[in-house]
């Protein structure tokens, strides 16, 4: 079979990653996008590009008769699904194979045996793997039995992934509601509701295995991934090869995840995941049916272009490689930049991106579907960029990733940036003393930006030479030491300074003094001397509040006479308002309070979706509620008001 025009339905850098090697391969690529991604860079790279009007994803990304007529009408050869959306539905593959359009991926059935956790199971039990003990039936009947497998539990939608319709429960007080929970989420997500329940592991690792199989028999794996490092189930740091596995388990492990396909009859490029005891035991999870988001890292240690194999074996070749040649080198690591607050539960932070300085070098691989500017949409998952870099080994891609993250510059939205690199710096995930829990364990910690005193009040020292004497450093009362006291997020910190010729000023605190010299503001880039050494930082301000980027770490400056509008995240605020404003874009997905009703501060009010999170709105104060402006099933926009209460 000849495969000559290739449609992607889907967007963003995974567009962008097959259209790269479709063009390799000299096939001609045609993108989807919907109304609002009309501008989108995937759109513009494509050979042809069509839209699916505007709508919810039902109508648009999920619409199989839609993306089947386009493909038809444009005479496509194949489909290729990308990841989410469509990847893993089998009435799309059948679709397609009903249409006589290649689809790049798995047979439609083995999509269903597969995508289905159950029935997974009794595939993974066959080929003899490990399952973690587990029950299955109908919610009452997993309420009833429950104790039979002892606490912690996690509920887990039968159907789907990507961390929905997972809730972990820790005594039996929690288990009904949780079970209800999480298939209403299972329902919502993968319309199924069905869940099942297994015993919780209290600090496992994340390795899985990818494979690819051919229509000849060819069954083979690339080594494997480590994707411990999670949040709300869903990875953010992932890693080849696994540091966590000797010889044993990790022969094993591949041996397992072949099998499996085997079993299955699998074709195509798949993964199967499992989860790792602290006694280096493992336990299949699932099989995930198309090409994962961190594929790169193991493409970076093979040499193995993954979506070239998928094309060929689509179109009925052999595997270019047996298992004797697939050879494993050095060390790569993938970091997920995320539009998100995680300091905030990682709540969503949609909008527009002014400004973006990816990292780029030797050794450093990023895949992104923005180049300086552009909009992060609510309606599609949260990911900005994936920033990889590839070393001799591990210690050295650690630090060639935290040299890579201090050189990303993102301004207009809150990124999980400092997040990312708080977790490079920390020793406990440098000498891989980590679990599936390390961030939710330490996110106080790396959360925020690293409190460095000596870059935070440099920061605000330059913030007042441009707010209050850029432009007139030689006046009179510039030339006298004075003394200032700035927030420097959000501490008070007292500075003394005075001028140093036209471009300069010197700074003491405490029992520090610097001199900065010859400062030259270049459009958004702050350039100076310090210690004969040239220094560069990037600002965005106005007014008296100012941000900048420092070796990695974004420092927030405030003016004692600025005036702070008290911001709304998750509903709570430091003072008494009458309106309570969505943060985010998003989807009202539940009001749970009514009109005249009285809450208490902290009481959920209602659940935003966006960018595929769930976010609980609390009361900030004790007040009564006299209207509600929104409804279920309603679209709101960043600063809408959501309630408004009495006094």
């Amino acid at each position: 079979m000849m495969i000559k025009k290739v449609l992607i339905a889907n967007r963003g850098e995974i567009a962008l990653r097959i259209m790269k090697t479709l063009r390799q391969m000299k096939i001609h690529s045609v993108a989807l996008y919907t109304e609002m991604e009309a501008a989108d860079l995937h759109v513009k790279t494509a050979d042809q590009a069509f839209s699916l009007g505007n709508g919810n994803l039902s109508e648009t990304w999920l619409n199989i008769s839609r993306i089947i007529h386009i493909a038809q009408e444009n005479e496509v050869d194949a489909i290729h699904p990308g990841y989410g959306f469509l990847s893993e539905n089998a009435r799309f593959a059948r679709a397609c194979e009903e249409a006589g359009i290649i689809f790049i991926g798995p047979q439609s059935d083995v999509i269903e045996k597969m995508g289905s956790k159950i029935m997974a199971s009794q595939y993974a039990r066959k080929s003899n793997i490990p399952l973690l003990p587990r029950m299955e039936g109908s919610p009452s009947e997993l309420i009833e039995h429950a104790h039979k497998l002892g606490y912690p539990l996690l509920v887990k939608a039968a159907a789907g992934g990507g961390g929905k319709g997972m809730i972990r429960v820790d005594t039996p007080g929690m288990l009904e509601q949780a079970v209800f929970a999480a298939a209403e989420q299972a329902r919502r997500y993968f319309d199924d509701d069905k869940v099942f329940i297994e015993k919780y592991l209290v600090n496992p690792r994340h390795v899985e295995v990818q494979i690819l199989a051919d229509n000849h028999g060819n069954v083979i794996h690339l080594h494997e991934r480590e994707c411990t490092m999670q949040r709300n189930h869903q990875k953010v740091v992932e890693e080849a090869p696994s540091v966590s596995l000797n010889a044993k388990n990790r022969h094993e492990l591949h041996q397992a995840a072949v099998n499996l396909a085997r079993e299955v009859g699998y074709r195509n490029a798949g993964t199967v995941e499992f989860i790792l005891d602290e006694d280096g035991k493992f336990y299949f999870l699932e099989m995930n049916t198309r090409i994962q988001v961190e594929h790169p890292v193991t493409e970076m240690i093979t040499g193995v272009d993954i979506v070239r194999e998928q094309v060929e074996i689509a179109a009925g070749k052999p595997l270019s490689l047996s298992q004797s040649e697939v050879k494993a080198s050095g060390h790569s690591i993938e970091v997920r930049l995320y539009a998100e607050e995680p300091a905030e539960n990682f709540r969503p932070s949609a909008g527009t991106i002014k400004k973006l300085l990816l990292p780029s070098g030797k050794g450093i691989r990023v895949d992104s579907a923005i180049l300086n500017t552009g909009s992060v949409h609510s309606s599609f998952d949260a990911m900005i960029a994936k920033i990889v870099t590839t070393a001799a080994d591990r210690a050295k891609a650690i630090e060639m990733m935290t040299e890579a993250l201090g050189q990303l510059l993102i301004h207009g939205i809150t990124t999980n940036s400092s997040l990312l690199l708080n977790i490079m710096k920390d020793n406990s995930y440098r000498e891989n003393q980590i679990s599936t829990h390390s961030i939710a364990d330490n996110l106080k910690k790396w959360s925020g930006a690293e409190e460095d005193e000596k870059s935070s009040l440099m920061a605000a020292a330059l913030f007042l030479w441009m707010e209050r004497y850029g432009k007139n450093v030689g006046s009179g009362a510039w030339r006298l030491a004075a003394s200032e006291k700035v927030k420097v997020n959000q501490q008070e910190k007292e500075l003394f300074y005075h001028a140093l010729g036209d471009n300069g000023l010197h700074l003491s605190y405490g029992s520090h003094n610097d001199a900065y010299e010859d400062i030259l503001i270049d459009g958004d880039k702050l350039h100076f001397h310090r210690n004969k050494k040239l220094h560069s930082v990037v600002f965005n301000y106005s007014e008296r509040n100012a941000m900048f980027l420092i070796n990695g770490v974004h420092y927030q400056v405030i003016l004692p006479e600025a005036v702070v509008t008290p911001k709304i995240i998750n509903g709570r605020s430091v003072s008494k308002l009458l309106d309570l404003k969505a943060s985010l874009f998003g989807k009202v997905l539940r009001v749970n309070v009514a009109e005249k009703q009285k809450v208490k501060s902290g009481e959920p009010l209602l659940v935003l979706e966006s960018m595929k999170m769930e976010n609980t709105i609390l009361a900030p104060d004790d007040n009564t509620i006299s209207r509600i402006n929104v409804k279920e099933g309603d679209q709101v926009s960043d600063g809408q008001v959501l309630i408004s209460f009495e006094s």
